[in-house]
Parts: structure tokens; sequence; C-alpha cells
């Protein structure tokens, strides 16, 4: 396989998953001095779409900006996941880096056409949201395709409506 061309995509991200969200927090903002948003808690519809199945779930999740990313912690409430397999395979870590498209389907097509496999995605209001690929090929860290601005162009969409 050729080597894979992603480097005009921005690094938004590093995600990992824990087991209390809280505790996590609290340990990452004591050493590392960083300032979490406040920890909200998502319940993903049944349009997430993990090798082939619908697998919704509920997560709680939090950012804090690191300079020019941001570290995301997240933990699974309730429901089966890419994120719970990981717990159970690796226990708590890094999951992905999240990298922002401006054309997530675009990138998507690319992404595939290089040889990689999507095992997980979200399309929300006719706008893909994002998309997990196997970790496989990418030297054991799972890569995350993020919509850019998918809050506002989902608004828009909404308002179209």
């Amino acid at each position: 396989m050729a080597q894979l061309k992603l480097n005009h995509l921005k690094l938004d991200h590093i995600a990992a998953v824990v087991r209390d969200i809280e505790k996590a927090v609290d340990f990452y903002s004591k050493a590392f001095a960083l300032d979490f948003e406040e920890i909200a808690e998502h319940q993903l519809p049944p349009d997430v779409i993990t090798r082939g199945k619908s697998t919704p779930y509920t997560m709680k999740v939090s950012f804090a900006q690191m300079g020019p990313i941001r570290l995301e912690l997240v933990q699974v409430v309730e429901g089966e996941c890419i994120y719970t397999e990981f717990l159970n395979e690796h226990g708590e870590g890094i999951h992905h880096l999240g990298f922002e498209a401006a054309d997530l389907e675009k990138e998507v097509a690319s992404a595939e056409a290089q040889g990689l496999e999507m095992i997980c995605h979200l399309k929300m209001v006719g706008i893909m949201a994002f998309a997990h690929f196997d970790s496989d090929k990418t030297n054991g860290v799972m890569i995350e395709l993020v919509q850019e601005n998918v809050r506002e162009l989902s608004m828009a969409k909404l308002a179209e409506a």
C-alpha cells in the first residue's frame, strides 16, 4: 500500500476512553492545569452504524484545549460501541486522533480508496458528522474524520426544513 495522503487535514483532537470521566477530568485538570468544558452527556441515535449495524449509545464527553489541539475524554454510560470495544480489549487509553474535514464524505471516500476501513460512522440531518477508521493500517491508533463546522451545518440544514 502506498503512503497515506491525509496530511492536508487539521488535527482537531486526541481522544482518550475512560471509565470515570469525573475522575479523569480531575486528574488532567490538576496534573496539566487543563481547563475542561462542562461534562456533557449525549445519546447517540440508532443512526450510528458500526460494522454495518445500528449501535446507539450514551456517552459523557468533555474537551480541554491543549495549545492548537483539544483533549477529548469519553466515558460510555450505556450501550455497546467502538469505545466499549476498546475498553474491553485495551482498557483506558488513547482511542483516536480526530481530524477535521471540510468535505467529510469526500475525505471518507479518499481514505477508503487508500485502503482504510471505515468501521463506524454517523450521518446527521443529511450531513455526515464523523467516521472512524480501523487502526490496522494506522500503527494501532484509530483515525476519526469529523465534519468541520458540523453544528453550524446541522443548524443551517434544520433551518431549511
